[in-house]
């Protein structure tokens, strides 16, 4: 009997080692286990586009975990384990709006002058404004600002201080490179925006008028600042005069570099 028992013992451990192996072939052939890290950064990815298309499209109230699960191809759970609940995989959302798709920011390149330089720094302006993406993000932040008002106040202060810092040192730029003169950046990059995007991004968000601005729209709002901020002097030579720089030097070297010819 034991010598009985002990060769059934055996043949069902074996039956089971050999069960073991025939499972992990088969999940490495469907891809199936746990998933490494690239693989989860990936889902993750995927989860996020679905989740921001969803509560663009349909609104926060009408989203649900399970519709966000389905459309990624994952599980529920596998959402609240890497997300949470769904005011949490909101704030991703958000979150990934303000952070994510940066811009290249403007800057003042060699042989530039200051209008072509303030062009740049208009046509980075409209871009952040305009972007199909970045529109749907604003219109859904509008919708839900009083369902979430600290943090939407939080993230529009964040997106905004970000976007006027870089058009301020575009203004620092070309101190730096005597197409201007010294003065209050922080102010010029306030009224710079301010007058290049005037209505623009209210009628944009609430589809009232969603056509983008020309270039000859642009052209006239930069004319129109220079003249305004810093006198017909500067305006005399806004397209004639231009930024210099040492061949091995780049523009972003620090003040005391820089020079400016006509």
């Amino acid at each position: 009997m034991d010598i009985k028992a002990g060769r059934i013992l055996s043949s069902e451990a074996s039956a089971r080692r050999a069960g073991r192996a025939m499972e992990k072939k088969r999940r490495h052939k469907n891809g199936a286990g746990r998933p490494n890290a690239v693989e989860i950064d990936r889902r993750k990815g995927l989860v996020l586009d679905v989740a921001t298309d969803l509560f663009v499209n349909r609104g926060y109230a009408a989203t649900t975990l399970v519709d966000i699960a389905r459309g990624a191809g994952v599980a529920t759970r596998t959402i609240y384990q890497h997300f949470g609940d769904k005011e949490a995989i909101f704030y991703e959302v958000i979150f990934a709006r303000d952070e994510g798709e940066a811009l290249d920011h403007p800057s003042v390149e060699p042989g530039d002058t200051l209008f072509a330089a303030l062009e740049r720094a208009g046509r980075y302006a409209y871009q952040v404004t305009c972007r199909k993406k970045s529109i749907g993000l604003m219109r859904l932040m509008i919708a839900e600002s009083n369902r979430f008002p600290k943090f939407m106040k939080k993230v529009a202060i964040s997106i905004f201080a970000r976007f006027r810092r870089n058009i301020e040192n575009v203004f620092e730029q070309l101190e730096a490179v005597e197409l201007i003169p010294a003065g209050n950046h922080t102010r010029s990059a306030e009224l710079f925006s301010d007058l290049l995007l005037g209505s623009h991004p209210i009628m944009t968000y609430t589809s009232w008028n969603a056509a983008p601005p020309t270039e000859h729209d642009l052209n006239e709002r930069v004319e129109l600042f220079i003249l305004g901020r810093f006198g017909s002097n500067v305006t005399n030579t806004a397209r004639t005069k231009k930024a210099k720089v040492a061949p091995t030097e780049g523009l972003r070297a620090g003040p005391g570099r820089f020079g400016a010819t006509r």
